[in-house]
């Protein structure tokens, strides 16, 4: 990291001011001020069959230890073509990018604070070799990893490693609710389902033959059974066929929907709720 004492446009000796509540050089004469900013750097998670590509440095800092590829951006290069790059120079590996893992920062004696950007990248094609800046590159089982000294470097794998381990994980959550739904009607001799208005079934996405879980406010009873789009605006929520036993007219009801979904998109869901009111017209979203 430069550590300045003149300035580089006047030559005048730079003193120490605060700006923006931090001691900056600047310099008294020109106003130049070094705002020593992060360097950005773009890093390579490539990962298969439970293996990490790690790469043996051959420069400073910590020359022969092993870390992720990874590599400055240059000017007028996006992080995105660098990782590739650095990738291809470092290991011989060629990939394509799957996606961003994260932003990290790596504290180091020789340039500072340093900026990581992670990508995880599908391996596309060569076998691992030393390259440029490197004397080794490998596959290592994510169960015996050499001894990582980047702290940025060390997050990383852990955070591409969840991704990894959930990407193909699907959970089931609430994607539709209709709470104090009243019963209307009830008809015994039906094949059995869950009659509801096509007005509240559309506010909260709802198809007809769509299974719902059924829960009744009043006497603790629960089933599962399929919609019907009654008239929209009727107002009608009807118990049909079996399900008429579980409820009278005018006991509420909770009507819930689900979806299956993988882990990040379940993190993003945002279910549709409704409450309905007395002549089940929506009262509140």
């Amino acid at each position: 990291m430069i550590n300045y004492k003149f300035c580089p446009l006047c030559k005048t000796d730079l003193s120490t001011k605060k700006i923006e509540k931090i001691g900056r050089r600047t310099c008294p004469r020109c106003g130049w001020t070094h705002y020593a900013n992060p360097i950005p750097s773009a890093v390579a998670f490539v990962y298969q069959e439970d293996e990490i590509l790690l790469i043996q440095r051959g420069v400073a800092p910590s020359r022969g230890k092993w870390a992720l590829p990874s590599g400055f951006v240059e000017p007028n290069e996006l992080p995105e073509e660098t990782v590739l790059r650095e990738l291809r120079e470092e290991t011989s590996i060629k990939g394509t990018l799957k996606g961003l893992i994260g932003v990290y920062t790596e504290p180091t004696k020789l340039y500072g604070n340093v900026l990581l950007i992670a990508y995880d990248v599908q391996y596309l094609a060569g076998k691992p070799r030393a390259g440029t800046d490197t004397i080794g590159a490998k596959y290592f089982s994510v169960k015996n990893l050499p001894n990582i000294p980047f702290r940025g470097h060390r997050a990383i794998i852990r955070d591409g490693l969840a991704k990894h381990q959930t990407s193909g994980v699907r959970v089931i959550v609430l994607k539709s609710k209709i709470t104090e739904a009243r019963i209307t009607h009830t008809r015994l001799f039906y094949k059995g389902s869950m009659g509801i208005d096509g007005k509240v079934m559309r506010a909260v996405n709802l198809l007809p033959g769509e299974k719902v879980q059924v829960l009744n406010y009043d006497n603790g009873e629960r089933l599962e059974t399929y919609t019907i789009q009654e008239n929209a605006g009727s107002g009608r929520i009807v118990l049909y066929g079996p399900a008429s036993r579980k409820g009278k007219v005018g006991e509420r009801l909770c009507i819930l929907s689900y979806a299956s979904m993988s882990h990040s998109e379940a993190q993003n869901n945002k279910p549709l709720v409704v409450t309905l009111d007395s002549k089940n017209r929506i009262k509140r979203r």
